[in-house]
């Protein structure tokens, strides 16, 4: 099992979700992911996703400055990160470390998105029922989401 791919898997399959809420901290924390086009191939009235990490090595977000002369930031606090809701770009590896890119829609925050650098020991994914899902399942799920939009 190589725990730095099923990240990158998972949040590569949720781009376009938005991390809406978080509860835990680093032992264990939940993540409820919002992501409408992919919850509704499960069933058409769910909406998100929660994904749980456990025994959380690094958990950093990399400030995007919207000013040139603003210096980036590091956000290490579980409430400073999830404070807006993050869009997930996409997610790659680098360094055994998963970079997961994120998008933040607020005009009045000083960044506007960043890079959130992210190693633990377990990921789990869960569907609105908080039935767990394998990665083998859920990469179906949007393999079938995939195929049926190409053929619409």
């Amino acid at each position: 099992m190589n725990t730095q791919q099923d990240i990158e898997d998972i949040f590569s399959i949720l781009h376009d979700g938005t991390i809406e809420s978080y509860i835990g901290n680093k032992n264990k924390l939940t993540l409820k992911i919002s992501c409408v086009y992919l919850a509704e191939q499960i069933n058409k009235s769910f909406e998100y996703f929660y994904v749980e990490l456990t025994e959380i090595d690094i958990l950093e977000l990399f400030t995007w400055r919207s000013l040139m002369e603003e210096e980036q930031q590091t956000l290490i606090n579980l409430k400073d990160i999830f404070k807006f809701e993050l869009e997930i770009i996409d997610a790659n590896i680098e360094d055994n470390i998963v970079i997961i890119t994120c998008k933040l829609d607020n005009k009045y925050e000083t960044f506007h998105g960043g890079n959130l650098k992210l190693n633990c020991k377990e990921i789990k994914v869960f569907d609105q029922n908080k039935t767990q899902l394998t990665i083998e399942k859920f990469r179906e799920n949007c393999n079938q989401y995939w195929d049926s939009f190409g053929n619409a």
